[in-house]
């Protein structure tokens, strides 16, 4: 029973209710005492008129005048009974000529209205007629009215009431449909089905959680293709110099081959380029993660360019290439994390630089928008052919095996660039032809917006 009580919905339908309910009773209420109100002017209009009337007939039957004979006084009975009211009348309030207020026991229940009566332009007395409200309870109308308005106002309430419980009980289906929806949807996502996406229906709130699982969602699906793939590619990396490493340490052992200095220098570099791979693997990791670890300042983006520029000179001139820096005409500013846009520009410098030829020439240069600051890259290296250019981000993938090896490369160094890049809610792109060099342009928002803000 306690479990029925927390369902929203059930939860919904009762608020709903309740409030309904409410504002059912306090309309009722006002409805019956506004009725009452009306009911009463009605009455002392009434009054009035029959005030008016009996006033009219006085003056014509020349009694306006008193003291009055038994005749006059049962002719004025008459009168008063025949328009349902109390008439008190006399010269003033203390000399009475005729009085039917001393029948009633209690004058409180009495409604009291006073009006003079002038004849020939002058007032000859003062004329108090009255209406006793306890007459409502026993009078055949006003009890057959009163009854009709308790019949059609409880029909009306009874009616309201239905409708607010068939209002109140979609409404809950409605909204907690939503809900529902959205917890089905977390049920498969907790289940391992990164595929799902919640429907993005209903109020501001509902659809804003919805956006933020289907961004938990694809988040989740990205980490996990990573892992996987990442199995792979160790996998895949690992396997031919470990075999190698084992073959040529079986043979040593076996005797096949001597162990001479050649084969433990071999087996060596192959570690070394196994520790290479770890280290890379270990910031490609990083810079996967780094939408979550990422730290904004507001950067002037062709100081910091210029300062990578600056590094990378000593390594240009032993490879005797030519590093060149375009700066924009003006300050540059965006919203970036410092240490990894340095790694970033420092990545595509070093690839530039590492397959540009002696006597090339590489240009590193700012450019911006009012929305984005712009890095590019152009070298006149070895380039990349068209077969090859779809995947030079892919992690541990190599366009040149033999000189990746060479220099040592593992392929991971532009899968980390892009990462970070990604992590800045940037892009970067490439174009290149085979023997003609490369060109690699980063595009940065200057403005900076995280997860929530993206969402909203």
């Amino acid at each position: 029973m306690i479990r029925f009580l927390r369902k929203m919905n059930v939860i919904l339908f009762i608020t709903l209710q309740s409030c309904f309910i409410l504002i059912i009773s306090i309309v009722a209420y006002g409805y019956s005492f506004n009725w009452q109100n009306v009911f009463d002017r009605y009455q002392e209009d009434q009054l009035k008129v029959n005030a008016f009337k009996l006033i009219d007939d006085i003056r014509n039957e020349n009694m306006s005048v008193g003291p009055y004979n038994e005749d006059q006084k049962s002719w004025l009975t008459r009168r008063a009974t025949l328009y349902g009211i109390l008439v008190r009348y006399g010269e003033d309030r203390r000399n009475i000529w005729f009085d039917m207020f001393s029948r009633v026991q209690n004058e409180k229940d009495l409604i009291v209205q006073e009006y003079p009566v002038v004849a020939k332009g002058e007032t000859k007395g003062v004329l108090q007629v009255g209406y006793l409200k306890t007459v409502n309870q026993i009078d055949p109308n006003v009890v057959a009215y009163q009854k009709m308005m308790q019949t059609r106002s409880a029909l009306l309430y009874g009616i309201i009431i239905v409708i607010s419980v068939i209002v109140s009980f979609f409404v809950a289906r409605l909204l907690s449909a939503h809900l529902e929806r959205l917890q089905e949807a977390a049920h498969k996502i907790r289940l391992g089905n990164w595929e799902v996406q919640a429907s993005v229906k209903g109020p501001e709130e509902v659809r804003r959680l919805a956006l933020t699982l289907n961004e938990l969602s694809r988040e989740l699906k990205k980490q996990e293709d990573w892992r996987h793939h990442l199995m792979e590619d160790l996998t895949h990396e690992l396997r031919t110099p470990l075999t190698s490493m084992l073959s040529q340490l079986e043979a040593m052992i076996d005797g096949i081959y001597e162990v001479d200095l050649e084969w433990l220098q071999q087996i060596y570099d192959e570690l070394i380029r196994l520790t290479r791979l770890m280290n890379d693997m270990e910031k490609l990791s990083e810079a996967e993660a780094a939408r979550f670890t990422i730290h904004i300042r507001r950067i002037n983006m062709v100081q910091l360019t210029q300062n990578v520029y600056r590094n990378f000179q000593q390594m240009a001139r032993s490879k005797g290439v030519k590093l060149q820096f375009v700066p924009t005409n003006a300050p540059c500013y965006a919203e970036v994390d410092r240490d990894k846009m340095i790694q970033i520009i420092s990545n595509i410098v070093s690839n530039a630089i590492k397959y540009t030829n002696e006597g090339g020439k590489v240009t590193l240069g700012v450019d911006w928008t009012t929305d984005s600051t712009i890095i590019y890259c152009k070298d006149t290296g070895i380039g990349i052919s068209e077969a090859d250019l779809p995947y030079v981000f892919n992690r541990l993938y190599r366009v040149d095996k033999s000189r990746s090896r060479f220099s040592g490369g593992v392929g991971l160094g532009l899968s980390i660039v892009k990462a970070l890049v990604e992590a800045h809610e940037g892009e970067i792109e490439v174009t290149s032809e085979l023997g003609h060099g490369s060109s690699f342009t980063v595009t940065i928002p200057n403005v900076y917006k995280s997860l929530e803000q993206q969402l909203a």
